[in-house]
């Protein structure tokens, strides 16, 4: 009786230590590479932390170009342009379709280059334009969104802005120019443009 015990304890301490002997091994083989795993995970944390980071900076700045809702912005509205609202002040949740129309700027300004910021004063949503200063393009076609692009013109001559690509719901933009400090709220559809005329006084 007492063999069997024994033999039956050998046994299973035998099945003990092949059960401890892989994790033993396996314990060690991760000492070896442990170096090298702990690169892989500081490097997997710091790519999840510059991710978080990046769509915490995106949600910011989405969030920054708030609706405008006040009486400048509602009369903004109705006028389609302002001397008091800024160079990229948001008036729209949406496209609403506005087909604007060419304008004639007279002014007063003593230099000879002006600058202009160009923006999409309503959705994000993929309206493309560009812009031509007397017939000669200002580089390639750009998406308008929320915050201005600025661009040097000259102060006098035809500024055109061309719509290339609709998002949908028409191509709404806001130009606002320095040379008289008025921002103009204008739209056309997909190729369509609107022909702003410079003329000094």
């Amino acid at each position: 009786m007492d063999k069997m015990n024994v033999k039956t304890q050998e046994k299973m301490d035998k099945k003990k230590e092949e059960i401890v002997l892989p994790d033993s091994y396996q314990l060690l083989e991760d000492e070896r590479i442990s170096p090298f795993t702990r690169r892989i995970k500081k490097s997997s944390t710091v790519l999840v932390i510059a991710a978080f980071i990046s769509l915490a900076v995106w949600a910011m700045d989405s969030t920054s170009h708030s609706i405008d809702t006040g009486a400048e912005a509602e009369k903004a509205i109705e006028t389609h342009m302002s001397v008091t609202l800024a160079a990229g002040t948001r008036l729209m949740a949406k496209d609403d379709h506005y087909i604007g129309g060419d304008l004639t700027i007279t002014h007063d300004f003593e230099k000879e280059e002006t600058t202009i910021w160009v923006w999409d004063y309503a959705a994000e949503d993929g309206d493309y334009v560009q812009i031509i200063v007397d017939g000669t393009p200002l580089g390639d076609p750009f998406m308008i969104k929320n915050k201005p692009v600025s661009f040097a013109v000259p102060s006098t001559g035809e500024i055109q802005v061309l719509g290339t690509r609709d998002g949908g719901g028409g191509i709404t933009y806001g130009v606002y120019y320095e040379l008289n400090q008025t921002a103009y709220f204008n739209g056309m559809n997909e190729g369509g443009d609107n022909l702003y005329t410079l003329v000094r006084e």
